[in-house]
């Protein structure tokens, strides 16, 4: 399950952890011991803020 803490025993293993949606493979290394499974499986998409604003600033140079 996502609150799963990563033991070193899991180094080297890949896990499938639900986002929500789908099941997401997490191939587990060594920095990652002592995280939870989670953490690297994320719920949320981020597609940005408001497209309009970022491209009036790239065509207008100050």
């Amino acid at each position: 399950s996502r609150a799963s803490t990563i033991l070193p025993e899991f180094v080297g293993h890949t896990f499938a952890v639900h986002n929500g949606n789908k099941f997401v493979p997490v191939y587990v290394t060594e920095n990652m011991v002592g995280h939870k499974l989670g953490e690297f499986a994320p719920t949320r998409l981020f597609r940005g803020h408001s497209g309009k604003l970022v491209a009036d600033k790239k065509a207008k140079p100050e």
